[in-house]
This record gives structure tokens, C-alpha cells and sequence, in this order.
């Protein structure tokens, strides 16, 4: 059984330590507090965007977030049973964290299964890189005014700080293998 991502309590947890109310948080991020408080809740399981305007604007470490303890090992081996996952509430997405601590790491690599085929209204912008090869199906990324469909076997490499979407193309699903460097502080 793969562990189930608890972040909510978390986020509110740094939100309280750091004096903030949902409205303030709300103010800050764009986001509604209503939603911010079903996030809080685990009354639904945020988007990606979502997760990212909220760890950057309270400035979340990934590994307190994946509730890792501050042990550093020189090796570390995460069994497919023990990945850390994320699904969108349509289970139109699917993450699987294949490295599982993130402290001191300079990079985080996702397994996603991506069903969800509309156009996405936003484009994200973080600092950093990203590499991306698609094991199965087919998807498109949107990076600026650029758009590049990629198929089973492609790769793609680019900055982060470039407006980007990424979301599936193939009506029988797609699989892709996903790094971000430095991790985006989400899964």
C-alpha cells in the first residue's frame, strides 16, 4: 500500500507558527480561503498549482512536508510499496515521488500517469530546471509561445522560469518521467 501524502495539517501547522491567517494566505497567494482550508482539512487534494503557491509562499521544505526525519544517509532506498503519492481530485493525475528524502537534495524525480487532456488555464514559473521523457502515450508542453508535442521515447529539457503547461494529449493516458531541479517543495 503506497503512503498517502498528509500535507494539510502540515500546512497549517507553518501558516499558525508563522502568525498567518487563511485570509492572509489567501491575500498572498491568489488562492480562496475556503479552498485553503479544505486543503488544511484534507477535504481535497489540491493541484499542483495550488501546492506550489502555497509551499512558496510559506516557505515549506519538501522533506518536513513528506514528514522525513532529519537523519542523512549517504544511500537511500525507497521500495516501490514506500513511494510518497499524489492524485488530483479527478484521479486524472497521478505522481509517485521515486526519491523519497529531498533534504540536502538537489533534485526530485516523479513518476506521473496523466489522464486529464484539457488545456490547463495556467502556466507555471519557478526558478530552476526540468528534464522530462515520456515512457507511454503522448503529451504536450507548452513552454512561453513555444508548443512541442512529445511521444514515447522523447525528452525535453528546459528553465523553469520559462511560463510552462504539461498536461496529457493520448485519450488512452500517459506516463512520463519527471526531475526538477531544485524539487518545487510540492511532493
Amino acid at each position: 500500500m503506497k503512503a498517502k501524502i498528509d500535507i494539510g495539517p502540515k500546512i497549517r501547522e507553518i501558516r499558525l507558527k508563522k502568525g498567518l491567517k487563511l485570509k492572509d494566505v489567501a491575500r498572498e497567494t491568489g488562492l480562496s480561503v475556503s479552498l485553503i482550508s479544505k486543503v488544511e482539512n484534507n477535504n481535497t487534494s489540491p493541484s499542483l498549482s495550488t501546492l506550489i503557491k502555497l509551499s512558496n509562499f510559506l516557505g515549506m521544505d519538501a522533506g518536513y512536508i513528506l514528514g522525513e526525519n532529519e537523519k542523512q544517509k549517504a544511500t537511500i532506498v525507497c521500495h516501490k510499496e514506500d513511494r510518497k503519492v499524489w492524485t488530483s481530485d479527478d484521479n486524472k493525475i497521478y505522481f509517485e515521488l521515486l526519491n523519497p528524502s529531498l533534504r540536502s537534495k538537489r533534485f526530485e524525480v516523479v513518476q506521473a500517469r496523466i489522464e486529464r487532456f484539457e488545456v490547463p488555464t495556467e502556466r507555471y514559473t519557478h526558478e530552476g530546471d526540468e528534464f522530462g521523457l515520456v515512457l507511454k502515450g503522448e503529451i504536450k508542453v507548452e513552454l512561453g509561445d513555444e508548443v512541442h508535442i512529445l511521444k514515447e521515447g522523447d525528452t525535453i529539457y528546459f528553465r523553469s522560469t520559462v511560463p510552462h503547461a504539461i498536461y496529457g494529449v493520448d485519450p488512452e493516458g500517459s506516463e512520463i518521467l519527471w526531475v526538477n531541479s531544485p524539487p518545487i517543495k510540492i511532493l
